[in-house]
């Protein structure tokens, strides 16, 4: 992880002497940039998941007022799924290149398995999603008039079992995300924040009629800690951790069988797609311009 450099040394560096040693922090690189990960993460997921309970907070209030276990009408739930989508996607943009942006244990779990992320750290980082989760459901319980209405429950024609594949499969199509957009580096990886948070917006569509949608246990365990656990609160831990591995089947599955080779160029420029075009023609085995082709960057996990 890339520490950000001190904007005051360039605004400033006509007044620096050039034979001043560098200052050496006082604390190891190793724990000073696990600190500032696990600060990064608290601020990020609480951020997130604050302004994401009062997106949903006000929608839920305003679905109806004579019926409040009505189902969701169409506009809530563009609500709901906007207040997580665009909350994730600024929140990870502006923590990306400090944590990674994770703010999620089952993300989190995702890259463990994937060795983006070392097993202490995600040893410190889930429980920091956590509280912060707690944090973000307490402050919204307290800022905000009314009980706290963002708590994920079941739909009443759902049975536990519907539930925890449903969290499981979007869950699934969330690190896949994650896999592809950003540990996975190409031309497009700065946007990853944006699809990442298209991503948890089209899982609110779909499940929050179903499930509420949590994928993400810390947004699920903290308003239950403020309003109470139903009794199946367990699936959204257990249906979280079954996509993450799934995905990573999924992801390894794809590794294994060098999926950049089946559709190369993609990250080329005009130029180089042009060239590798003509000598994929060129070659007697060819067939067309999406044969497969041995000109591919060999792609690591960020660490």
């Amino acid at each position: 992880m890339a520490t950000p450099s001190n904007p005051r040394s360039s605004l400033h560096s006509h007044t620096s002497r050039p034979d001043v040693p560098k200052r050496e922090h006082r604390t190891p690189d190793r724990l000073r940039n696990l600190l500032v990960v696990i600060i990064g993460e608290f601020c990020g997921t609480f951020m997130f998941l604050m302004l994401a309970f009062i997106g949903a907070q006000a929608a839920l209030e305003t679905n109806n007022a004579v019926n409040p276990s009505a189902p969701l009408e169409p506009a809530t739930l563009l609500y709901i799924a906007a207040s997580f989508g665009s909350s994730l996607a600024v929140n990870v943009w502006v923590f990306y290149r400090v944590t990674g942006g994770m703010f999620n244990p089952a993300v989190t779990l995702g890259l463990l398995l994937v060795r983006a992320v070392s097993p202490t750290s995600a040893a410190c980082i889930i429980p920091t999603q956590i509280v912060a989760g707690i944090a973000a459901a307490a402050v919204v319980d307290g800022l905000l008039p009314g009980p706290l209405q963002v708590t994920n429950s079941l739909g009443h024609d759902m049975s536990v079992v519907q539930g925890l594949f449903l969290e499981m499969f979007l869950t699934a199509q969330l690190v896949l995300t994650v896999y592809f957009l950003a540990v996975e580096k190409h031309r497009a990886t700065f946007l990853a924040p944006v699809g990442i948070g298209i991503s948890v917006f089209i899982a609110h569509l779909a499940g929050t009629r179903f499930t509420g949608t949590s994928v993400n246990p810390a947004r699920s365990f903290g308003p239950a800690v403020i309003t109470g656990f139903p009794g199946y609160h367990w699936i959204y831990w257990l249906g979280p951790a079954m996509g993450a591995i799934l995905s990573f089947g999924v992801y390894t599955l794809m590794k294994r069988l060098e999926y950049d080779t089946a559709n190369p160029g993609q990250d080329a420029t005009d130029e180089e797609g042009a060239a590798m075009e003509s000598e994929a023609k060129a070659r007697p085995d060819s067939q067309g311009p999406n044969a497969t082709s041995n000109l591919h960057p060999i792609m690591s996990p960020s660490v």
